[in-house]
């Protein structure tokens, strides 16, 4: 996941950049437009060379007001595309910590580690406080939403066989956490792709 931010982040500063060259466009042919304004009324005495200039002028300040609407919609796009790929970070990392809970689940039960329970503990917390994030997320499509509520409670069993101590049975639901997770990351990133 940290590739798909990297590769965001490098796209998000070509992006700034970009608006960035076109807003300093934009704001000097408005300048060119009120300098063509001024020329033109100095110009009064020949009237059709006046004319041609405030034509001229009313055609570039158009241009440059709708440059200027363009990039803040540009940039708006922008500050969507960065909350969608830290959302598919986060969803991403749902993955990884459930493989981690499964691990220290095992560690603490055969080596009877307390440090391993605590931090297990805390990784509960850390995942479920995500999930929670996850669902509450505007950006999500009903399917999305969907699958983090299936995702959910998969996560719930897997607990429940943990709680047990039905380590199979455990092992086996981690890996269908596992698998409904990857589902929403997939459908995270089809949300970036179709925007």
């Amino acid at each position: 996941m940290q590739v798909l931010e990297s590769q965001s982040q490098s796209l998000s500063k070509r992006l700034e950049s970009l608006i960035a060259e076109i807003e300093r466009s934009a704001k000097m042919a408005k300048m060119v437009s009120m300098n063509a304004s001024v020329i033109a009324v100095r110009s009064r005495t020949d009237s059709s060379e006046a004319f041609a200039f405030e034509a001229v002028a009313s055609q570039i300040m158009d241009i440059s007001e709708a440059s200027l609407n363009r990039i803040e919609g540009l940039r708006e796009i922008l500050r969507e595309m960065d909350s969608l790929t830290s959302i598919i970070n986060k969803a991403g990392r749902q993955r990884m910590l459930s493989q981690r809970y499964m691990k220290l689940a095992l560690t603490a039960r055969l080596a009877g580690d307390s440090q391993a329970n605590a931090d297990q503990q805390k990784l509960r917390q850390l995942f479920e406080t995500s999930l929670r994030e996850l669902l509450q997320c505007p950006l999500n499509s009903q399917q999305v939403t969907q699958q983090l509520q299936h995702t959910q409670t998969c996560w719930e069993s897997f607990l429940q066989s943990i709680e047990q101590n039905d380590f199979e049975a455990a092992t086996q639901k981690n890996e269908i956490v596992l698998t409904e997770m990857n589902k929403a990351v997939v459908l995270y990133e089809k949300l970036v792709h179709d925007k």
